[in-house]
């Protein structure tokens, strides 16, 4: 293309291809771990997009950030000597930590056991670094089965892996067994916990039943979380969090050009959006333990209210009782065909293969939820008598922001 396109014509062919798009504002996205930024941290973003962690001489605030937001984060996680970086999000992290695992215990042909509920990001990872990842299966209660772990330890065994929030349904694994495993045998132990990084420590201070996962645990020695999501910051804005700065010493690469002082790099990526680490900074330090609190808490008297109303319904039920808001929901009737039903009703689900996600998350309220029931109810009772449904359309063509 010779010549550019005006501006009312690049803006008039994004909101045409972006007309169908959900948005968080809709309030009827039940499928995203992620939920829309807190406005300050939109204008913090904006504000400070030009700004690349890449380059500290030009931008030298932005590892004055990054440590903070570390040292928030770590505190958060019963670190008293947090280490790490931001990151692109729990995939980057978790490739990192196996990365510093493989150096940590350089032998040939590694394997990392973790459980067969991971993030995919750890296939990602065995195939971008060569190890065999082992997956073990889950027990009754969707949790990584110990004893298999215990019987699948080798002298190939390099790290364990555990999850803090299981994508599917918001598990936590039994971490304090999988610590004690990695410490007999001498094992880097990761906790991958993109999602509940950010909301198991505020349940405990709820007073909800918080399985312990973190820096208390001897053995943890590294964890993943994303403050873009129930943090509320702006993607991308991950977080790689080590016990202690020796691990951060094996992915450490010197810059090629120079400044007064050395600069290293220590993440996959090179240039970094310095934006997302200075909104997350802003929004960690607007909201507060206080304003987290609250937040959990309405996500998780949300959680409730959406799992006694299923269990209210004749044709439904949940896959196990939530440990966070995170739901798991069963049908009687073909669970695809309701899927489709919904999203044709204008709903943003997510289908795994024998159940319907919802995540409870910031942007929803009471009343979503009930309209997400009545519709749900409609459309098993529709199928169950073989009627075509025809009231779809709710968020069509409205932009989804309805």
């Amino acid at each position: 293309m010779d010549k550019g396109l005006s501006e009312k014509e690049i803006l008039n062919i994004i909101s045409e291809k972006t007309k169908k798009d959900f948005t968080y504002d809709c309030g009827r996205i039940l499928s995203s771990m992620c939920s829309k930024p807190h406005r300050l941290g939109i204008r913090i973003y904006t504000e400070c997009i030009e700004k690349n962690m890449a380059d500290p001489f030009l931008f030298p605030s932005c590892s004055y950030f990054e440590r903070e937001v570390v040292e928030m984060l770590g505190e958060l996680l019963s670190s008293r000597d947090p280490h790490g970086f931001m990151v692109s999000g729990g995939t980057e992290a978790n490739i990192i930590a196996m990365w510093v695992a493989l150096k940590e215990r350089r032998i040939s042909n590694p394997e990392v056991i973790a459980p067969k509920s991971a993030h995919f990001s750890m296939d990602k990872a065995s195939s971008l670094l060569g190890f065999r990842l082992v997956k073990i299966d889950l027990n009754h209660n969707f949790q990584v089965d110990i004893g298999k772990v215990e019987g699948a330890v080798t002298e190939k065994t390099v790290a364990l892996v555990g999850v803090a929030g299981s994508t599917g349904l918001g598990v936590v694994d039994p971490i304090p067994e999988l610590a004690d495993i990695a410490m007999e045998n001498n094992l880097y132990l990761h906790v991958d916990a993109a999602f509940g990084g950010l909301v198991l420590p505020f349940m405990e201070e709820l007073g909800y039943d918080a399985p312990d996962f973190d820096f208390k645990l001897p053995s943890v020695c590294s964890i993943a979380v994303d403050p873009h999501k129930v943090g509320l910051a702006p993607i991308p804005s991950g977080c790689i969090l080590f016990r202690d700065q020796s691990y951060m010493e094996k992915t450490r690469f010197k810059l090629s050009y120079k400044t007064r002082e050395t600069c290293f790099q220590n993440t996959v990526l090179g240039t970094r959006p310095c934006a997302s680490v200075i909104a997350t900074w802003a929004v960690l330090k607007h909201l507060g333990r206080e304003g987290f609190r609250s937040i959990v808490s309405n996500c998780l008297e949300l959680t409730r209210f959406l799992c006694s109303e299923m269990k209210k319904l004749r044709a439904v039920k949940l896959v196990t009782e939530p440990t966070m808001n995170i739901v798991g929901i069963e049908t009687d009737v073909d669970v695809v065909e309701v899927a489709e039903q919904m999203r044709k009703r204008g709903w943003g689900l997510t289908l795994y293969d024998d159940y319907i996600r919802v995540v409870l998350m910031p942007h929803l309220s009471v009343e979503t939820i009930k309209n997400f029931i009545n519709d749900l109810e409609t459309v098993i009772k529709n199928i169950e008598r073989g009627v075509k449904d025809e009231s779809f359309g709710k968020c069509q063509g409205q932009g989804r922001s309805c």
